[in-house]
């Protein structure tokens, strides 16, 4: 989208810029239609996420084209740098992973970085006129994708059911599966971008209702994942409104000390702790432990560079039994449900440290923002590492982009208010 592009034509525009006009009015467009189709596609849709990822690059793209901009996502920067070995490391892992898919989870991690890249730089350079635009429609989608999924969870999903011809008889099945979770997990990441919206239109109270709300509505929920992610973002919103930079050093600490500890952590619990077999815990939490306990094991076969990208889904039971459910030709159900585990087993500890910076440059990045933004981006930031670390695998192309649609979301919120340009 053109810095110009609310201007008036000139017969002879600024050298470097171009002339608004058409094209800058389908961005305009097509921009407009990906914000407002965010919330309900997430409700209706999760799995078609991907699809909307693909189509924000290629707009984020098309946007830094029409400014001449590409220059600034071309530049190396620390991030960029720890990002692109990340890849390469997973890249070459394809050689030993025993997983088929390993090349293609490669070029998915790819597109949605690319993604980050370009659609961050897009969102920094937009007129402020534009991003109020797009703010109140993102705002306005995330709204009618929660009512609507409120409405289906009231009703059984009928639309769901309809859409795929389940029959009553599976209703169960369907109450208790991944359709629901997926969308309730999406919708909590996309509360802090909206509540941000809302808080930054001069609504400060009403910001606030924003996440308690959607944390009562997931009380009847069977996701316990968005349960913890919408609890754990309110803790830290809490925290950081005291804060911000006490805030940042303890994640700085925590994330630390999960990329160190996961491996024994996971063996202790599995093993001398038992935890998968304790009382205390509900059937699924019993059954993660068992799981984090044969990831665990796994990893320390392979220390340094891991089983290979995307193995999790594919490695040999070699014997191994559980306790919850049969186990396959795999021994995991796709993922270690953690994703400090995955990383772990996929790709070492050269994957670990490399993540561990990314993730503590992001972290980092947060202290950029405006005093304001920033509880509401560290609890974004919360939500994500608290339900990356108990429910889906960390390279499921859904999951990705849910996390880069709140990102680029949260960027959009942050600079509503700023002077127009």
């Amino acid at each position: 989208m053109d810095v110009t592009a609310s201007r008036p034509a000139s017969s002879s525009p600024a050298a470097g810029r171009p002339t608004a006009g058409r094209p800058d009015a389908v961005l305009r467009h097509l921009a407009s239609g990906a914000a407002l189709v965010l919330g309900p596609l997430a409700a209706l849709a999760p799995r078609g996420m991907p699809v909307w990822a693909v189509a924000v690059l290629l707009l984020a793209l098309a946007g830094l084209a029409r400014r001449g901009a590409f220059g600034g996502i071309l530049r190396v920067t620390p991030p960029a740098v720890a990002v692109a070995a990340f890849l390469a490391l997973a890249l070459a892992s394809c050689l030993w992973s025993p997983s088929e898919r390993a090349a293609a989870t490669v070029g998915e991690i790819a597109y949605i970085a690319l993604g980050a890249l370009a659609g961050g730089a897009w969102v920094a350079g937009m007129p402020a006129a534009d991003v109020r635009r797009l703010a109140r429609l993102f705002l306005a989608g995330w709204l009618a994708g929660g009512l609507l999924f409120a409405v289906e969870a009231a009703l059984d999903f009928p639309l769901n059911r309809w859409w795929n011809a389940v029959p009553d008889d599976q209703l169960p099945n369907l109450l208790n599966g991944n359709v629901p979770k997926r969308t309730a997990a999406l919708l909590c990441l996309l509360v802090w971008p909206a509540a941000l919206a809302v808080d930054r239109f001069g609504r400060r109270a009403a910001a606030l209702l924003v996440p308690v709300g959607y944390a009562l509505a997931c009380l009847p929920l069977t996701s316990r994942s968005a349960m913890l992610g919408i609890g754990a973002g309110l803790v830290t919103l809490a925290a950081a409104r005291a804060s911000a930079r006490w805030t940042r050093r303890l994640f700085a600490a925590g994330l630390t000390a999960a990329f160190l500890l996961v491996l024994p952590a996971a063996l202790l619990f599995a093993g001398p702790l038992d935890l998968d077999h304790s009382a205390l815990l509900f059937r699924s939490a019993q059954h993660r432990v068992e799981i984090w306990g044969h990831a665990a094991e796994r990893a320390l076969r392979t220390p340094v560079l891991g089983q290979g990208i995307d193995a999790s889904r594919s490695l040999p039971p070699e014997g191994a039994v559980s306790d919850f459910s049969p186990i396959g030709d795999s021994l995991l159900p796709l993922h270690p449900h953690n994703a400090f585990l995955q990383v772990w087993l996929e790709t070492g500890a050269a994957g670990a440290a490399l993540a561990l910076a990314v993730l503590l440059m992001l972290l980092a990045a947060t202290a950029r923002l405006d005093r304001r933004a920033q509880p509401f981006a560290l609890a974004l930031y919360a939500t994500a590492l608290a339900m990356g670390s108990t429910a889906y695998g960390i390279w499921q192309p859904w999951w990705m982009a849910g996390f880069l649609a709140a990102a680029l979301m949260l960027r959009l919120a942050a600079r509503i208010g700023e002077q127009t340009r």
